[in-house]
């Protein structure tokens, strides 16, 4: 009984880092964004696809990180959450199947919010995306990805 509480602790944990790296890692996407149009709303950010094909591929692996497509971190998170909560009670482990989708659902609409339709009217200068705003975003996605080949 007492390795299962030791496997939900480091699941817990794995998700915490993980959500700590993608969270912050989506907030400097979503400040990039901001920056060059001027706007906070989603809808007047969308077509961001054909104006920067570098940033919606750095969103595109941060948002599909989110919603713990493999090799994340959160991936492996979720895999030791759900055998733990399974072992606990059958209820949780719906309950937490059910919070996990509407997560990758909303990640989903967000990524193609921004990056795919037809864009808006909005000025948006994006020929000067900086490399250093790309690399702090990819500093943010390469450990998130990374990280579970040096634990132990």
């Amino acid at each position: 009984r007492l390795s299962n509480i030791s496997m939900g602790v480091k699941g817990a944990l794995f998700i915490m880092v993980g959500h700590g790296l993608c969270s912050s890692g989506m907030f400097s996407l979503v400040n990039v964004f901001y920056n060059h149009s001027g706007y906070r709303n989603l809808y007047m950010n969308k077509g961001f696809l054909m104006k920067s094909p570098v940033l919606c591929l750095v969103g595109f692996l941060l948002c599909s990180s989110n919603m713990a497509a493999p090799p994340s971190l959160n991936l492996f998170g979720e895999v030791l959450m759900f055998v733990c909560s399974y072992l606990i009670s059958f209820c949780f482990l719906v309950l937490l199947m059910v919070m996990t989708i509407i997560s990758a659902v909303y990640s989903l609409h967000l990524y193609t919010t921004t990056c795919h339709g037809k864009s808006s009217e909005a000025k948006v200068s994006l020929e000067t995306v900086s490399y250093s705003a790309v690399f702090v975003l990819l500093v943010h996605w390469i450990p998130l990805n990374f990280i579970f080949l040096f634990i132990p």
